[in-house]
C-alpha cells in the first residue's frame, strides 16, 4: 500500500487545500499522514504540528539547526513514505531531498513562479505591486530551490480549466482544485454570498449593505441579522448557496475562486493585499472576465449581480488523487 506524507504550509490557502484533499482520499487504498501548522490544520488530529520547528523568539527565522527538526526528520525517516506531497512546505521538502523520496509540490502559491514572464508582465503585476513581490529575496530563493529539487510541480488552480488558460513554464503542470457543484434550489437562494476563513470586517461591512446576504466563515463568534453567518465546514450547504446566489465575494484564494468558477458564478474579489497569491489570482481572474476586483466596502455591487460564467473541464487537467493513482 502506497504511503504518503502530505505537508501543508503556514497559510489559509493551504488549509482549504489540505481539508479537501483529505476528503478526496477517504476510502482510497493509500496511507496518508499529515504535517501542518496550526494555521493550516483542519479540525482533525494531524500527525505532526510543525510550529515546533520555528524559533520561539523569532518565528520568521527559518533554520534546520534545532533538535525538534532532528526529531521530525527521524520520524519521517522511520515512516518511510513512498511519496511526499508538499504545499511548498520548507522543512518537509528538505527532508524529502535528503532521503531521496519522490517529492511533489502541489500548491496554489507557486503561481508567481509558474507563469511565464511574458504573461506576468503583460498583466502589470510588478508595475503595481513590485514592493510586495521583491521584499523578501531569501524567501524567494528558498522557494525556487524547493521547486528545482522537486520531481513534479503542480499548480493548483482552476485557471487550467479555462478556455484560454494562462501560459505556464515548462516543468509546471495544472492540477484541478477540489470542489463541489451545488444543485439548483429555491431554499438555497440568497442575494450576495461570501467565503472567508477569518473575521474580515471589510467583507462584513460590504455585505451589510445588501439584503439577504450570507457569509460562510470559520469565525462563528459573532452573529448578525444580515449577513447571516454560516460554518464554512458545511461544504454541501456552501456549494448549494453559492450556486443559487446572485454574486460571490471572496479575498482571492484559489479554492474559493475555483468554487465560484465550477458553479458558473461571477465573483467580486475584495483582494487581500497582504497575500501575493490572492493579488495574482484576482488580476488573472479579472483578465479572464471571471470576476471584478473591489477595494472599498462602499463599492456598488449591483452591476455585478446575476452575471454568470460558463466553465468547462480541460481533459488534460487532472485531480491530485488521479495523478497519485498513476504511480
Amino acid at each position: 500500500m502506497l504511503k504518503i506524507l502530505y505537508a501543508a504550509s503556514e497559510n489559509e490557502n493551504a488549509k482549504i487545500q489540505l481539508t479537501r484533499f483529505l476528503q478526496a482520499m477517504e476510502g482510497k487504498p493509500f496511507i496518508v499522514k499529515v504535517a501542518a501548522y496550526k494555521k493550516s490544520s483542519p479540525a482533525i488530529n494531524i500527525d505532526w504540528t510543525l510550529d515546533c520547528l520555528k524559533n520561539i523568539f523569532k518565528p520568521e527565522y527559518v533554520t534546520l539547526d534545532n533538535d525538534n527538526f532532528v526529531t521530525y526528520y527521524n520520524q519521517v525517516k522511520y515512516y518511510n513514505p513512498d511519496l511526499i506531497i508538499s504545499d511548498c512546505e520548507y522543512y518537509t521538502s528538505h527532508i524529502a531531498s535528503v532521503l531521496g523520496t519522490t517529492l511533489w509540490q502541489c500548491s496554489s502559491s507557486i503561481i508567481n513562479f509558474a507563469l511565464t514572464n511574458d504573461y506576468k508582465y503583460n498583466l502589470g503585476i510588478f508595475k503595481r505591486y513590485a514592493y510586495l513581490f521583491n521584499k523578501n529575496q531569501v524567501h524567494i530563493q528558498r522557494l525556487t530551490n524547493i521547486l528545482d529539487n522537486s520531481n513534479c510541480n503542480f499548480l493548483y488552480s482552476h485557471f487550467g480549466d479555462c478556455s484560454l488558460p494562462p501560459s505556464i513554464k515548462e516543468g509546471f503542470e495544472w492540477i484541478r482544485p477540489y470542489h463541489r457543484v451545488g444543485k439548483d434550489s429555491v431554499l438555497c437562494r440568497h442575494n450576495v454570498m461570501a467565503g472567508t476563513l477569518g473575521n474580515n470586517k471589510k467583507i462584513l461591512s460590504l455585505l451589510k449593505q445588501y439584503p439577504d446576504s450570507v457569509c460562510f466563515t470559520e469565525f462563528m463568534g459573532e452573529t448578525y441579522e444580515n449577513p447571516r453567518m454560516k460554518d464554512i465546514r458545511a461544504q454541501e450547504e456552501f456549494s448549494c448557496n453559492l450556486r443559487n446566489s446572485n454574486l460571490f465575494v471572496c479575498e482571492g484564494q484559489a479554492s474559493f475562486l475555483a468554487d465560484a468558477f465550477y458553479n458558473n458564478k461571477y465573483s467580486a474579489v475584495f483582494t487581500n493585499l497582504e497575500d501575493t497569491e490572492c493579488i495574482i489570482n484576482s488580476i488573472i481572474s479579472e483578465r479572464l472576465k471571471l470576476s471584478t476586483s473591489i477595494y472599498q466596502a462602499t463599492e456598488d455591487l449591483f452591476p455585478l449581480m446575476g452575471k454568470n460564467i460558463f466553465s468547462h473541464l480541460n481533459e488534460k487537467v487532472k485531480y491530485l488523487h488521479e495523478r497519485i493513482e498513476e504511480l
